[in-house]
């Protein structure tokens, strides 16, 4: 494989994840809240993060045995398959954190524009 022919090969892999992503999205969560189904560990103690990680080792440990074995027993979900749900789980990850950032800004502004309007009373 050349330079040429892994960028075609990423493309088609990241679009496939996409699609992937829209799909499963639809099936684990309700709503506008892309995080949902990541969010509702919370109500078992678990911080939604870590929720995150356990997902993605998982999927570390899914691969892992194929790399040691040479194959999986679950034929129904290719190594490739599992790979692009890592993948995807990274960047809901990212998305995720984003959004906390997000808004914490927002939090951060509110409060500093009511503890304006206060002073001025």
């Amino acid at each position: 494989m050349n330079k040429t022919d892994y960028f075609e090969f990423a493309e088609k892999f990241m679009a496939d994840m996409l699609e992937l992503s829209r799909k499963k999205n639809s099936d684990y969560t309700q709503g506008d809240d892309p995080f949902g189904n990541f969010i509702a560990v919370e109500i078992l103690g678990i911080k939604t993060e870590h929720g995150f990680l356990t997902r993605m080792m998982d999927k570390m440990k899914r691969i892992s045995t194929f790399v040691n074995a040479g194959e999986l027993q679950v034929k129904e979900e290719s190594v490739t398959d599992t790979l692009q749900d890592l993948a995807n789980y990274a960047i809901l990850f990212a998305g995720y954190l984003q959004s906390k950032k997000i808004k914490a800004e927002v939090r951060r502004q509110t409060e500093f524009l009511r503890d304006y309007e206060n002073s001025r009373r």
